[in-house]
């Protein structure tokens, strides 16, 4: 995805060290982790250098999980950060050793006025839920006369202030903006301004970058200077012993395996260092490479989900072996290579496994489980994803589709009928996903954790299809030939992960079409607020399609949420957002949600966030600063003559 000279995707320097070298992605349906190389940055001496290639690399030995409870209270001090819950309280040390803090009151805040007419009160949307006046309107001429800290400043505040806290950051510093782009129904710009300036540490290892979300140190600051947003995720390393590594002329061939049939290599595969999570327990940071690729389904190209595959050579593997007996299946794994212990996850794609009868826990620990009774998938296959992870935090997937009773005909894809549709007063959401189909191993854990977090926050899921039940037609509007009453657009929020570009998202099943174009979208005019578009898309900005693209999506639609470049499959997406929205303590609004687990799970600050919503009469932004039901102010839905323009928000991961 290549960025316009205006930068109309997110302002980004690189300050500092930095040789040239910049690449895009494109690509289809079937592979796992992908984003977009728009920055500036050194090359890898270990990875690049014509005539060497290296078969061994230093792991780095973990000495120190993270952030202490002293140096977070000088960061926070240094810093100035608000106290004041209401604001996102103090930073918060959390018990992975990360630092988090969110300014709810500020981050990405839009100058506004009261509208001239603002809507009646009261105002219900289809279901009885009560909605705010959304009678604050966008203030053109304060918008105009915003100014954002200069990069150099805000480079120098976030330096002194991890300085001042004893904690290290990284080599270098990437300096971006959260841009804000208005259009008027016609698509002409009235208004376009940067937001913020965030402060983004990148550092290296052995001269290859290291990546990932337990690399992650950002501070984001408004005009004033204020902290609006910061996250510090990092470990203590120690330089290690070599480990034997796949060569990078072998590397294609690796990603080619990892990403499945009919997907077409994009780019050289990246050799990095890759650092999990902080929640994941490791004992070694190990280099990996980064696999990118295209697929072509339905006459579309499309991004495939970047995927970041274990570069050593004793990496773990796993298989899975079942015995099924009528309506019970009882699954084991085996695993070689890595590094004892291991943790294992199970999940399949026709139900959850909480509580079901499992030989050791069936979500993490076990390495066995017992999958019996009915799925509501009876006489069908679904399939069992298994993903184990070692001491180093490598992680190795394996699948075993199981089949109860007599398989059904076709396709193999048939689904029960759908209960009536709920209106009892409850929110309820629903999630698609290509996983397998298009060689996402991550797509079903991600879709799993999403809905289990929804689940323990009191939201029931309406429908969770995956693979070859997961159809265009369930998002296409039913005037078109589809049945998104009955599905995408019959829950509050709607929830899809796998391929994406610009012009849409694809399918694995033919069921009617595998590629939703957007111009068969109509959200709204049923009941969806809020769409998720997990995938490399579909808020591109090639000449500002986007605002042509999906405008014509929203009916009633509050708002689009996904990504403008390449990103990266991730099996913690979809948890992290439902948590972020439906926190007890402070809830975000949907945008703050999803823009913060954009930054905290892509693993590097090239992949591009983006959320898309609809101005009303008088310019007014009834969605913007939208909660999830019951968590806080919902604003009304806009439809026809009340929907004038569009807003984009786009900025660095």
């Amino acid at each position: 995805m290549k960025r316009s000279p205006d930068g109309v995707l997110g302002v980004f320097l690189l300050v500092t060290l930095g040789a040239a070298g910049c690449g895009g992605r494109d690509a289809r349906e079937d592979l796992q982790e992908s984003a977009d190389r728009g920055v500036l940055r050194a090359a890898s001496p270990a990875a690049g250098s014509p005539g060497r290639e290296p078969r061994s690399l230093p792991a780095y030995r973990v000495i120190g999980g993270g952030a202490d409870v002293a140096r977070a209270s000088a960061l926070a001090a240094a810093l100035g950060l608000a106290e004041d819950p209401a604001r996102g309280g103090a930073a918060a040390l959390v018990a992975d050793g990360a630092i988090r803090y969110l300014d709810g009151a500020r981050f990405q805040r839009l100058p506004t006025r009261k509208a001239d007419a603002p809507p009646a009160p009261g105002f219900r949307d289809e279901r009885g839920f009560e909605t705010s006046a959304g009678d604050d309107a966008l203030d053109f001429e304060a918008l105009a006369a915003l100014r954002v800290l200069p990069e150099p400043d805000a480079a120098a505040l976030a330096w002194a202030a991890l300085d001042a806290a004893g904690l290290p950051a990284g080599s270098d510093i990437a300096v971006g903006h959260a841009l804000l782009e208005a259009v008027d129904a016609e698509g002409r710009t009235v208004a376009r301004a940067e937001l913020d300036t965030q402060v983004s540490f990148r550092d290296e290892l052995e001269g290859i970058r290291l990546i990932g979300p337990g690399a992650k140190v950002r501070v984001t600051f408004d005009g004033e200077g204020a902290v609006t947003h910061l996250i510090y995720a990092r470990r203590e390393l120690a330089r290690g012993e070599d480990v034997a590594i796949v060569p990078a002329s072998e590397a294609p061939a690796l990603c080619a395996g990892a990403l499945g049939s009919g997907a077409v290599i994009a780019a050289e595969p990246e050799l990095v260092y890759y650092a999990p999570p902080l929640s994941r327990d490791v004992r070694r940071i190990l280099p990996h490479y980064v696999c990118s690729a295209r697929r072509t389904v339905g006459g579309e190209v499309v991004d495939v989900r970047k995927r970041i595959v274990p570069a050593v050579i004793d990496a773990p593997r796993a298989e899975i072996s079942v015995r099924v007996d009528g309506a019970t299946a009882l699954a084991e794994a085996s695993v070689t290579g890595g590094t004892a212990p291991y943790t294992y996850r199970w999940v399949s794609s026709a139900r959850s496994l909480e509580g079901l009868d499992s030989a050791g826990d069936a979500r993490e620990g076990g390495a066995r489980v017992k999958v019996s009774g009915v799925s509501g998938l009876r006489g069908e296959t679904e399939t069992l994803s298994l993903y184990v992870t070692d001491a180093d935090g490598l992680v190795a997937t394996a699948a075993q589709r199981l089949s109860f009773g007599r398989a059904s005909a076709g396709l193999g894809a048939a689904r029960p009928p759908l209960p009536s549709p709920v209106d009892d007063g409850r929110a309820v959401v629903g999630a698609e996903w290509v996983g397998l189909c298009g060689g996402l191993d991550h797509s079903a854990a991600n879709v799993d954790g999403l809905l289990k977090s929804f689940r323990e926050g009191g939201i029931d899921s309406r429908f969770n299809w995956g693979d070859q039940r997961a159809w265009e037609v369930d998002f296409k509007d039913p005037a078109l030939g589809g049945q998104d009453a009955s599905f995408a657009d019959s829950v509050d929020l709607t929830f899809y992960t796998g391929h994406a570009n610009g012009v849409g998202f694809m399918f694995c099943s033919a069921m009617n079409d595998r590629v939703l174009h957007f111009s068969d979208a109509r959200w709204g005019n049923a009941n969806l607020e809020w769409m998720v578009v997990a995938a490399c898309g579909p808020l591109q900005d090639d000449g500002g399609a986007w605002r042509y693209r999906w405008a014509g999506a929203f009916d009633g639609l509050h708002l689009l949420l996904g990504y403008a470049t390449e990103s990266f499959d991730d099996t913690t997406e979809g948890s992290m957002f439902a948590r972020t929205l439906l926190d007890d303590a402070s809830p975000a609004p949907v945008r703050q949600a999803w823009v913060t687990t954009a930054i905290e799970v892509q693993p590097d600050d090239e992949v591009i966030y983006a959320v898309m919503g609809a101005y009303g009469q008088g310019w007014t932004l009834p969605n913007y600063d939208d909660h999830f039901w019951g968590k806080g102010p919902v604003g009304p839905d806009l439809t026809g003559a009340a929907r004038i323009g569009f807003w984009r928000i786009s900025g660095p991961t």
